[in-house]
C-alpha cells in the first residue's frame, strides 16, 4: 500500500516538474529576440492601442504599418521594434517606404 503511494507521488511530481520545464521554456522562447510577443503586448498595452512595428509578419502583426531601416547583413539585428504611433517610429529614423527615405507624418507637421 505504502510503495502504490509512493509511486502516485513520483508520478505527480515528474508531471509537476515537465509542466514547470514546459512553462519555462515557452517564457523563455516569448522574452527571446525569435518569440517577442510578450514586447508586442506590452506595448499594445502601455500605448492603449495596436503599436507600429519596424519589421515582421504574422496575425497580430499583419496590419501594422512597416517602418523598415534596412541592415546590410540580413538577422544582424532580428529584434522588432514597437511604436505607439507612425510619428514616433519616424522621429527615432525609421522611413515609411523600404526604398526612400519618407516621412509623411514628419512633414504633416511642419
Amino acid at each position: 500500500m505504502n510503495k502504490a503511494i509512493n509511486i502516485q507521488q513520483h508520478k505527480g511530481r515528474r508531471a509537476l516538474i515537465i509542466s514547470l520545464v514546459v512553462l519555462v521554456a515557452l517564457i523563455a522562447f516569448d522574452i527571446s529576440p525569435f518569440g517577442g510577443n510578450a514586447r508586442f503586448y506590452a506595448t499594445w498595452i502601455g500605448c492603449g492601442d495596436k503599436p507600429v512595428a519596424t519589421e515582421g509578419s504574422g496575425y497580430l502583426n499583419s496590419g501594422a504599418i512597416h517602418y523598415y531601416e534596412p541592415s546590410s547583413f540580413p538577422g544582424l539585428h532580428p529584434t522588432i521594434e514597437y511604436f505607439c504611433t507612425p510619428l514616433e517610429a519616424e522621429k527615432a529614423g525609421y522611413s515609411a517606404s523600404p526604398n526612400q527615405y519618407e516621412f509623411p507624418h514628419l512633414q504633416q507637421g511642419i
